[in-house]
């Protein structure tokens, strides 16, 4: 699961303090949930493979670090990201069970189901690239569940591997902790996967979710995301706010790899500049239907 958001999701990195210490196996994060190990610890954000000791099972939970319990703005994103998950069912995306509070110092978490499998982000490091026939059901899994957001009113706005895991042939988007509603202005997201609105603080739309999900299938087909960049931390240390999805498209696929050229145009559309010149969400889950011969409803 994605955990670090960027500072326009969580605040800038303000002097919290002393690093609080992470809960050892045993112990209970929030009454009912015991904790089995640490998954992840982010910079502001611990993620907890857990026991739900009233469901039986094992689960996720994501709470703010320790150190981080007064930071009432984090707090109230993390709350908004637990409602909505609870408010939304889809076969394609992580299924949220509640919100519900910490013991001391007392802060939200979100309990989420445990899902078998990996992230594309874990499967692309092993194999480098997936097989074009795996990368189109990819696309159109995930065109699915981001139809169905959009349906909502929601925009992802974090389409990236890492906040996608495959098991079995199925997909599952994760971490809506940046979904806002389609026709809010918003920065927030990732930077190898921002579309060139998001550097801008544009209109967010469908559209900056058929970018993300471009970049996404490209780094799946291709091995790597278009641009290289410098982390996030280097970026803010040294002012750079320069943005590559601002100068233009990235180079075709097919410069990166021989591809079928009806499914690299395909990722390609995707990765036009102009929102309203990329196809909407259907589109491109139509293209890879017709290409790939997959029936989706089989």
């Amino acid at each position: 699961m994605a955990v670090d958001a960027p500072s326009s999701y969580y605040g800038e990195d303000d002097d919290w303090g002393a690093p609080g210490p992470a809960l050892e196996a045993g112990e209970h994060l929030a009454p009912g949930y015991r904790v089995l190990s640490l998954l992840r610890r982010g910079n502001r954000l611990d993620v907890y493979d857990l026991w739900s000791e009233e469901r039986g099972c094992r689960c996720v939970g994501k709470t703010l670090r320790p150190e981080r319990a007064e930071d009432t703005t984090a707090a109230g994103w993390l709350r908004g990201e637990g409602m909505l998950l609870g408010s939304l069912t889809h076969p394609h995306l992580v299924r949220g069970y509640e919100t519900v509070l910490s013991s001391e110092p007392a802060r939200p978490v979100v309990i989420t189901e445990t899902l078998p499998g990996a992230t594309l982000s874990y499967l692309l490091d092993q194999h480098a690239r997936l097989r074009p026939v795996d990368a189109a059901i990819l696309g159109i899994q995930l065109c699915s569940v981001l139809g169905y957001l959009h349906r909502q009113g929601w925009a992802h706005l974090d389409v990236k591997p890492s906040n996608v895991v495959s098991a079995g042939g199925r997909a599952v988007l994760l971490d809506l902790s940046l979904a806002c509603r389609i026709g809010e202005h918003n920065t927030a997201g990732t930077f190898d996967y921002l579309s060139p609105e998001q550097a801008r603080g544009g209109e967010m739309t469908a559209a900056t979710d058929v970018w993300g999900l471009g970049i996404t299938l490209w780094e799946a087909l291709s091995g790597a995301p278009p641009w290289v960049d410098v982390s996030h931390r280097q970026r803010r240390e040294d002012g750079s706010r320069h943005y590559p999805q601002l100068d233009g498209a990235p180079p075709p696929l097919r410069t990166r790899r021989r591809l079928p050229a009806r499914l690299s145009r395909t990722v390609d559309a995707c990765l036009a500049p102009d929102p309203a010149a990329r196809p909407s969400i259907d589109e491109v889950a139509t293209r890879l239907i017709t290409w790939s011969g997959i029936d989706p409803t089989a």
